[in-house]
């Protein structure tokens, strides 16, 4: 079954984008552009529209293929999704479509102007949607990506795999003999045989005479 205008979103448009659009777009798919972009144009007649109720009721009445209010208001999200952001809904996308507002305060600023205040006022609204897009901050390090790949993981007690080696038993034994006289002898032990200095006992004596 064919699909129409508004079973399209905006997974297929971009699926079309990075297919590098090769392929000849269905006649639905264009007029859900189509209507994104005719969105986004009353988006931006606020004189006309005036809020996202008023669009979202003119579509309702006056688009034949969009039928219901649910509709409506997911068309509206993804037109200005798609005029303002690549992702869902962001700051990024707000502050871009906030931005958009301010630029025409300044040409309608700058179409006005007769005095140098009056040019002075319309730079200020120009810098105001400069910082509204935040491009007087400096973009966020990039972190290399392999940062993010799993790191290596070696299990071993042999340490002449590395570059640091491993110390002589001997001086491993006389510093645990000259390090722990307060304890036991059988913690002194259990000390040498986890640096394998002497045979790892699995069982204490107790345990091992018990089980014969």
């Amino acid at each position: 079954m064919a699909k129409k205008l508004t079973d399209y979103n905006l997974n297929d448009l971009y699926k079309w984008i990075e297919s590098g659009m090769t392929t000849t777009a269905p006649t639905e798919l264009m007029e859900y552009v189509n209507l994104l972009e005719k969105i986004y144009r009353m988006m931006n007649r606020v004189d006309i529209y005036g809020s996202r109720d008023a669009i979202i009721k003119h579509l309702v009445d006056f688009e034949p293929e969009v039928k219901t209010r649910i509709k409506a208001l997911d068309l509206y999200n993804e037109a200005f999704e798609y005029f303002n952001a690549d992702t869902k809904i962001s700051k990024k996308a707000w502050r871009n479509f906030y931005a958009n507002k301010i630029d025409q305060d300044y040409e309608m600023a700058r179409a006005v102007a007769e005095t140098a205040s009056d040019f002075e006022k319309a730079s200020r609204i120009a810098d105001k949607a400069y910082k509204f897009r935040q491009l007087d901050q400096e973009d966020p390090p990039e972190l290399p990506r392999s940062l993010f790949d799993k790191p290596i993981k070696v299990y071993t007690t042999d340490m002449d795999q590395f570059e640091i080696g491993n110390e002589d038993l001997k001086d491993i034994e006389m510093w645990i003999d000259d390090n722990t006289k307060e304890l036991s002898p059988a913690a002194i032990d259990r000390i040498k045989q986890e640096a394998m200095l002497i045979p790892i006992k699995i069982f204490d004596d107790e345990q091992a005479d018990s089980t014969n």
